[in-house]
Parts: C-alpha cells; sequence; structure tokens
C-alpha cells in the first residue's frame, strides 16, 4: 500500500518519518510548520516569559540529545512543506492523487478536516502523545505530569475521525521506563522514541486486517486541553510535582494506577 505521511519539521518528526521508511512504502511527504501560539508570551511579566523561553529551550536541548542523528526526512520520498494551517487543501487533495496514495499517517499536525477524511474512510490513522480519553487536546503528555497522573503518559494510535481523538483505537503504549530524575522533557522524547518503533508494527497489521479498531469509551473523568490552557503557571506546577517525588511515589503503587486507568493493547507480532 501506498503512504502518505502528514508531519512536522522538528527532529521528533524526522525520527517518526525515518522509523516509517524502514517498514512501510512512505510514497510523500507533506510537514506543515507549526503553530507558534503555545510559544507567544505576550501579556505575561518578564519573569513569566523567561520561564516560557527556558521551557523550550530545555525542550530543544532534550529533543537534539534524543533525536539528534535525525537531520533530514528519509531522502528517496519526495517532501512538501506547508505553512501552518494550509494542510486542509485541495491543493493536498491534488498531491495525494498525484502520488496515488492509499493510506495517510499523521504525526503532529493541525487538525485533519472532512476534505481529506471523507476520500480516505478509515484510512487516516493518528499517533496522539496522549493516553484516549483520558487526555486529549494539546499538551496531552505535559498536562498528566501538571496533574500527577503518571499513569496517563502515553501515546494513542487511532483512525482520525472529525471529532478530535475520539476515533476508534488501534494500540495504546504507556511510558514505562521513569527514573526519579526525569525531566519534562525526557519523559517526552522517551514516549517518542518508544512510539516510533511501534506505530509502523501497528499500521502493518490495521493495513493487512490483523489489528481492528476499538471504539473509544465516554468516560467522565477526560480531560481537555487547549493551547491557551499552557502557561508559566503550569509550567510551574509541573516542576513542583516531579520536584516533590511525584515520579517516585507513583512508581511505588504504580500497577493501582495502571489498573483504574486501563489501555487498549493489540497483538502486532
Amino acid at each position: 500500500m501506498r503512504i502518505a505521511l502528514f508531519t512536522s519539521n522538528h527532529l521528533r518528526h524526522k525520527y517518526i518519518a525515518t522509523q516509517l521508511k524502514a517498514h512501510l512504502d512512505i510514497v510523500l511527504i507533506i510537514t506543515e510548520q507549526k503553530n507558534k501560539a503555545i510559544e507567544d508570551g505576550s501579556g505575561y511579566s518578564e519573569e513569566e516569559q523567561q520561564l516560557l523561553d527556558t521551557h523550550f529551550k530545555d525542550r530543544a536541548i532534550a529533543e537534539e540529545a534524543f533525536f539528534g542523528q535525525y537531520t533530514s526526512f528519509p531522502d528517496v520520498v519526495p517532501h512538501i512543506s506547508l505553512a501552518f494551517g494550509k494542510i486542509n487543501s485541495e491543493e493536498t487533495v491534488s498531491y495525494l492523487e498525484t502520488h496515488k496514495v492509499d493510506y495517510i499517517l499523521l504525526f503532529g499536525t493541525s487538525i485533519i478536516k472532512p476534505i481529506i477524511l471523507e476520500k480516505f474512510p478509515n484510512k487516516v490513522i493518528n499517533l496522539h502523545l496522549g493516553l484516549s480519553p483520558y487526555y486529549k487536546g494539546s499538551g496531552t503528555n505535559f498536562f498528566p505530569i501538571v496533574n500527577n497522573e503518571f499513569a496517563c503518559i502515553g501515546a494513542t494510535i487511532h483512525i482520525a475521525t472529525s471529532k478530535v481523538d475520539a476515533g476508534g483505537i488501534l494500540h495504546q503504549l504507556r511510558l514505562e521506563t521513569l527514573y526519579e530524575e526525569d525531566t519534562i522533557h525526557t519523559i517526552g522524547n522517551r514516549l517518542i522514541e518508544q512510539a516510533g518503533v511501534l506505530y509502523p508494527k501497528i499500521v502493518k497489521g490495521y493495513i493487512e486486517g490483523l489489528i481492528q479498531p476499538v471504539a473509544q469509551k465516554e468516560i467522565t473523568t477526560s480531560k481537555e486541553y487547549r493551547i491557551k490552557d499552557f502557561t508559566p503557571d503550569t509550567i510551574r506546577k509541573a516542576h513542583k510535582v516531579l520536584a516533590n517525588r511525584g515520579i517516585v511515589l507513583y512508581l511505588e503503587q504504580s500497577h493501582i494506577h495502571k489498573a483504574n486507568q486501563p489501555i487498549i493493547t493489540a497483538t502486532y507480532e
């Protein structure tokens, strides 16, 4: 099957693209620039702006440490770069038709709309960094730290639908390896590293009919965040949880937390 990847252009996205190309027939990569709104410190004090800047500088340093070797996308695959918000267009549809794409994989793009979804029913698959339905929207592995819910750190591979992060689940993975000295960014990058290994296996299993989507259940404890919810105050709260031995306390009773927040897993090998 001929597959297109919709993603962005940071090191982590190039890592995922490389992992997918090694196992699947990726015939087109379309990248969309990231939304800069999350880094906008307008209206914050100088101290808050500095905290925000430090957070993103630390993220870049950690990402370089994990994925610094992935400086480019696979050079054998045609690559089209789009500005933020331009991925849902007739131009994109034309690219897909030209390259005779059968399936679309997503990682780190803006919300994909019906203009594309309706042309590829049940053939658009998303790697969502977060465990649905526990956490949806933005920052889905940041806010579990803020809320001291480490069992909710993970990723969901699901069918993309018009309702955000609500499509049938193919597989979920929880970050099993946590260390007392972990930071917000080492946690996030280790999860991406783990997800990159599993993503092509799950996609292959789905295409071959070995994995079937499992409908998401509505739960009353589901939390949904937006970019506006990410603030210097939430960064402080996340750091406080980590400084107060949040990881150590979680690991001491992780079996209880995991049982209370079950995930959906598939047999993929």
